[in-house]
C-alpha cells in the first residue's frame, strides 16, 4: 500500500510487489485494487515482457470494468511492444478478443491473423488460429469461413491446427449432428492423451468439456474445466474465459441446481460489456420457469430488448428459453415463434442437434396445441432421428415422449 502512492523506485523488487500485490487482488476479486496495483507498477522501468504482461492485464480489467478507461489503447501497446512469439500472441488474443466484443469483428480478425503470420508453423500460431474460429462464433459469414478452412486444413495435415483445432472440429461436428456421443467421448480421451500446447490449452479444455457435458459425463465436463481454470495463463479478456464460466452454469442446469444457476446470475456483474443476453441469462430465466416463478421470469425476460441484440449463439438459447415461459405461460402461438426463430438461426450456423436445444420438440408441443397435427409429427419425428445419432437418454427420452404425445403412441411415453 505504501509503494502505491510512492514515487518511482527504479528497482526490481518494487514491480515485483506490486504485480504480486496485484495478483492477490485479482484472486479476491478486488478489481479497483487490482487495476491501481497494476497501473503503479508501469511507472516503474520494466523491461518489455514484463511491460506487456502488465499492459495486457490492466487492459483487460479496464475493458470489462471501467468504460472510462476502455483498456484498448493499451492492449494495442502491449501488442506493438518487441516481444517473443508466444508473448505476442498472448497479446493478441487479448486485444482480439475486445474487439469482437465491441463488434468490431473484421480488426479483431486481422489482428490474430497479423500474430500467426509472423510463425505460421509454431505453436503461438496455431493458438491465434484457434482463437480466431473460437471468437468467430460472432459473426456468421466469419464462421462460416473460419470452419471451412479449419476443416481443410485439418484433413490435409492434422498436426498444422493442432489438438485444440481438432477439439472445435469435434464439437462443430457434434452440433451438425454427424457424430454419436459415443464416437465423441472416444475423440476426447484421444485428443487429451496428445502433449498440450500451453497457448491452446485453455480451448481444448473448455471445448472438450463442453462436448462432454452433452454427452452427459458431467464429473468430466467439471474436472476439464476446473483444470483449465486451476492453471489459468490468461486473462480475464480471453474468449475461454468467459467460455469455461458458460459450462459451469450448462453443468449446473444439467443437474437442476436451479438455485446455483439463479444466484451465478445475480452475481455477474452490470459492467460486463455484452450487448444482448448471455448463457447465464437463458439459464437463469428456465431456472425461474423449472421453479414455478413464473411472474418473477416475465419480468425478467422484459429486461432484454432482443431487437438490439447481436446475432450469437446465446441470443438463441435465450429464445428458446423465452419460448419455455410464454409455453408455462398459455402464450402457445407466441411461444412457436421463439421456438422456430431459435431454430432457424441455429440452422444458419449448421446447429441442428437437439443436445444444443431441444427446439423441435418444445415447438412440436406446441403445434400440437393449435391443432396443427402434421407438422408437429414432422417435428417431433425430426427431433427423434437426431437424438437418436446422438444417443444419449435425455435427448432420446424426451423426443420419444413428445413424438408420443403428438401421435397418441402411448407406448412411447
Amino acid at each position: 500500500r505504501r509503494l502505491l502512492h510512492a514515487g518511482t523506485v527504479g528497482a526490481p523488487w518494487a514491480s515485483r510487489v506490486l504485480g504480486d500485490a496485484a495478483t492477490a487482488a485479482l484472486d479476491d476479486a478486488r478489481l479497483d485494487d487490482a487495476a491501481a496495483f497494476l497501473r503503479r507498477a508501469l511507472h516503474e522501468p520494466l523491461p518489455d515482457t514484463l511491460r506487456r504482461r502488465l499492459l495486457t492485464e490492466l487492459g483487460s480489467l479496464e475493458y470489462f470494468f471501467d468504460a472510462a478507461a476502455d483498456g484498448i489503447p493499451r492492449l494495442v501497446e502491449a501488442v506493438r511492444l518487441p516481444a517473443p512469439g508466444h508473448e505476442r500472441v498472448h497479446a493478441a488474443i487479448a486485444l482480439g478478443t475486445a474487439l469482437f466484443g465491441r463488434g468490431e469483428t473484421r480488426a479483431g480478425a486481422q489482428v490474430l491473423r497479423t500474430a500467426a503470420a509472423e510463425e505460421p508453423d509454431s505453436a503461438p500460431a496455431r493458438a491465434a488460429r484457434v482463437a480466431l474460429v473460437q471468437l468467430s462464433d460472432r459473426d456468421l459469414e466469419l464462421r462460416r469461413e473460419m470452419y471451412d478452412w479449419l476443416g481443410e486444413e485439418a484433413e490435409r495435415c492434422p498436426a498444422a491446427v493442432g489438438p485444440a483445432g481438432r477439439a472445435l472440429l469435434l464439437r462443430y461436428e457434434v452440433t451438425a449432428g454427424v457424430c454419436s456421443a459415443r464416437d465423441a467421448v472416444r475423440r476426447i480421451r484421444a485428443l487429451l492423451a496428445e502433449p498440450a500446447e500451453p497457448l491452446a490449452e485453455p480451448f481444448l479444455l473448455g471445448t472438450l468439456a463442453a462436448v462432454a457435458q452433452w454427452a452427459d459425463e458431467l464429473d468430466e465436463a467439471e474436472r476439464l474445466v476446473d483444470r483449465a481454470l486451476l492453471g489459468r495463463t490468461f486473462s480475464v479478456l480471453h474468449p475461454m474465459h468467459h467460455a469455461l464460466h458458460n459450462i459451469r452454469t450448462d453443468l449446473a442446469a444439467a443437474r437442476g441446481a436451479w438455485d446455483w444457476v439463479l444466484a451465478a446470475s445475480r452475481a455477474r456483474s452490470a459492467a460486463l460489456r455484452q450487448p444482448g443476453p448471455a448463457n447465464g441469462d437463458a439459464h437463469a430465466l428456465i431456472a425461474l420457469v423449472e421453479t414455478g416463478r413464473t411472474r418473477e421470469a416475465q419480468h425478467f425476460a422484459e429486461g432484454f430488448d432482443l431487437r438490439e441484440a447481436p446475432d450469437s449463439w446465446e441470443l438463441n438459447r435465450f429464445l428458446y428459453a423465452r419460448g419455455l415461459l410464454r409455453a408455462a405461460s398459455g402464450e402457445t402461438t407466441a411461444a412457436l415463434h421463439d421456438f422456430l426463430e431459435c431454430g432457424r438461426r441455429q440452422a444458419s450456423r449448421t446447429v441442428v442437434s437437439p443436445v444444443v436445444t431441444p427446439w423441435r420438440s418444445a415447438a412440436a408441443l406446441c403445434r400440437f396445441a393449435l391443432g396443427e397435427r402434421d407438422e408437429a409429427v414432422a417435428l417431433a419425428e425430426a427431433e427423434l432421428r437426431l437424438a437418436r445419432v446422438w444417443g444419449t437418454p435425455r435427448p432420446l427420452g424426451r423426443a420419444l415422449r413428445v413424438l408420443g404425445v403428438v401421435t397418441g403412441r402411448l407406448e412411447l411415453l
